[in-house]
């Protein structure tokens, strides 16, 4: 009997005692805001460090004020080239790396100053984890803030890649860019990443879904980096509407066949292991989210699939609004969604009374 291959996690190496770290940053026209982020991580208490950023064709000031920075500190690297979309940076960063450990900043976030310390002790405390995540605070275009996420839910912890493959190869409640860590021994496995449209836009995307199929997952529970939202960037838009959904969806297919496709090159009968799309819990909310926004017919069954996939989800959260928001007005419906799914000065304040830890 022929028994298929078994996903497991990889092995990692031993850290050394002070191991370095590289952070990497992929630039594009962010000349206003690159500076507050080379100076987030230049004040970190960590000091083995090296930043490598990577400006992808700006044709702002972001490479005079790269270079301003260069100059003064010799763990900043710059490169320049070409402009090829944000994965395509962060490949060229990479490249140039020579870090044990990988933390990823987005050139308008900032770090928290102890945000790489927590991080290399996380890893340091899972010797076998090799991704490593934190929850992150959202602020507006002036860094005020708007709320902490996850607020409410626990992120994932320990080994997840089973888990995946049986839940159509998402993992909920994973940050954006500047809350994701990897060890080397990961990383070198997943870069180079897809540069291919959309994948090269949603790198961490791509990194979120890559590293858990190799490697357990490690969390801080505290705040170590800031998310800016202010418009321009891929996550800012102002309003959750049926058109932004039905893109979300058509990236969460182009998402999964990357995956289908990377499990394929590390054996083809895990690729065949990897269930549907189908049966994430994340695509069955946003299709019922697009049923409801878009007055589709499809409304009262994609609603009776979102309830029976809650009842199975232990840390689904306002299971009462989502049973009775069926029988919502579509406009209503639109803006209570709007209201928790964007940030906002009132989820900062139940942030904070609720205890989420900040440094």
């Amino acid at each position: 009997m022929i028994v298929a291959s078994r996903l497991e996690p990889i092995q990692l190496e031993s850290l050394s005692e002070v191991p370095k770290v590289s952070v990497l940053i992929s630039n594009y026209n962010y000349g206003g805001y690159i500076g507050e982020a080379i100076e987030s991580v230049l004040a970190q208490t960590y000091e083995n460090f090296e930043l490598i950023i990577c400006d992808d064709g700006s044709t702002d000031n972001s490479m005079e004020m790269i270079d301003n920075y260069r100059q003064r500190d010799s763990r900043v690297h710059a490169i320049a080239k070409s402009n090829g979309g944000q994965a395509s940076g962060f490949n060229t960063a990479f490249l140039a790396s020579t870090g044990e450990l990988i933390c990823f900043l987005d050139s308008d976030d900032v770090f928290r100053p102890t945000k790489v310390a927590c991080m290399v002790d996380a890893h340091r405390n899972a010797p076998s984890a090799g991704f490593g995540i934190h929850r992150i605070q959202r602020t507006n275009r002036r860094r005020r803030p708007q709320g902490v996420w996850p607020l409410a839910s626990v992120l994932p912890q320990g080994w997840k890649g089973e888990q995946m493959l049986n839940e159509g190869g998402v993992l909920s409640y994973m940050p954006p860019t500047s809350g994701l860590t990897l060890r080397r021994g990961v990383a070198e496995l997943i870069f180079p990443l897809p540069e291919t449209y959309p994948l090269t836009s949603v790198a961490d995307q791509v990194i979120t879904r890559f590293a858990p199929l190799l490697t357990a997952v490690v969390h801080s529970a505290e705040v170590l980096a800031e998310y800016r939202l202010h418009g321009a960037n891929g996550y800012g838009r102002s309003k959750t509407t049926s058109g932004s959904i039905l893109k979300e969806i058509a990236t969460c297919n182009h998402l999964w066949q990357a995956q289908r496709d990377f499990l394929e090159n590390l054996d083809p009968d895990l690729a065949s292991q990897l269930k549907s799309i189908e049966n994430s819990s994340y695509l069955i909310y946003l299709q019922y989210l697009y049923a409801r926004l878009s007055q589709s017919r499809g409304e009262e069954e994609s609603h009776r699939r979102y309830m029976l996939d809650i009842a199975s989800n232990p840390q689904a959260r306002l299971v009462w609004f989502w049973k009775y928001s069926i029988y919502l007005p579509s406009s209503i419906f639109g803006v209570l969604v709007n209201f928790m799914s964007q940030q906002s000065l009132l989820k900062e304040i139940i942030a904070r009374f609720r205890g989420v830890t900040h440094r």
